[in-house]
């Protein structure tokens, strides 16, 4: 599997907010440029120069609405500040690649801050009016997935959601049956035909990785690379908590 990330001077569909607003936190998302639009056309008409109102959710807010999102108290307690990691950097640079770059991998053992810059891309994603209106969920570990039925609520929430991230994969029991396989198999291959953003930690290098889960899974995450993205393997050695994420 390759590891290197490749960037595109292509403009970034996945931030424009017009486009698929099927969830619900891009509704909210749409709405507030909507406003935005319409506060600008209002000035220009009267001669005004356009100034932005700032609006947005407080950090406490930004917490609570992951908290909801599922992401667990010991990485959220993360959040309070850390330092500008690899990891932290690699989710930053994804949010900005285009939606055929829908796929990151952060690889890595204990100490790298993998879990924790996933949790960085889900609160640097929270619209600006704050957590949708119903309970949604956009983490899930390893775990969880492999004992989610593929009939289940649950795992039609995981192909559909706007935003996944699968923490720890690599941990969760393979039955002999492969009925895991074929269920991680279908939801890889969901959201890579229709571009939902996938944030996959694992310690796992890239061989083992494809060794484990197949050519099938691998080729989708190729596709996905060359757009943004990429298998990165972190070996950094520590997480100091320097400064508060923004």
């Amino acid at each position: 599997m390759e590891t290197k990330q490749q960037d595109s001077e292509e403009e970034n569909p996945f931030l424009d907010y017009r486009e698929d607003t099927a969830d619900e936190w891009m509704r909210a998302v749409y709405r507030m440029y909507t406003r935005q639009k319409q506060r600008e056309a209002a000035d220009a008409a009267e001669g005004r120069e356009f100034c932005p109102v700032e609006e947005g959710i407080s950090a406490g807010g930004r917490i609570a609405c992951l908290k909801s999102w599922g992401v667990p108290e010991r990485i959220l307690k993360n959040l309070e500040g850390l330092n500008e990691t690899k990891a932290v950097k690699y989710v930053r640079e994804f949010n900005l690649s285009p939606r055929e770059g829908w796929c990151l991998v952060l690889s890595g053992g204990k100490g790298t801050g993998k879990s924790t810059a996933a949790a960085v891309w889900l609160y640097e994603n929270v619209p600006p009016e704050g957590a949708p209106t119903y309970q949604t969920r956009y983490w899930w570990n390893g775990t969880k997935v492999a004992r989610t039925n593929g009939y289940a609520k649950d795992y039609e929430r995981m192909i559909q959601s706007k935003l996944m991230v699968i923490d720890d994969l690599g941990v969760e029991y393979q039955d002999k049956n492969g009925n895991f396989q074929q269920r991680l198999d279908e939801l890889i291959d969901e959201r890579y035909s229709n571009f939902k953003k996938t944030i996959i930690t694992t310690n796992l290098n890239a061989e083992a990785f494809k060794d484990r889960y197949g050519e099938r899974v691998a080729d989708r995450m190729r596709e996905g690379f060359a757009w943004g993205g990429g298998f990165m393997e972190l070996s950094d050695d520590s997480m100091r908590k320097v400064r508060k994420v923004r």
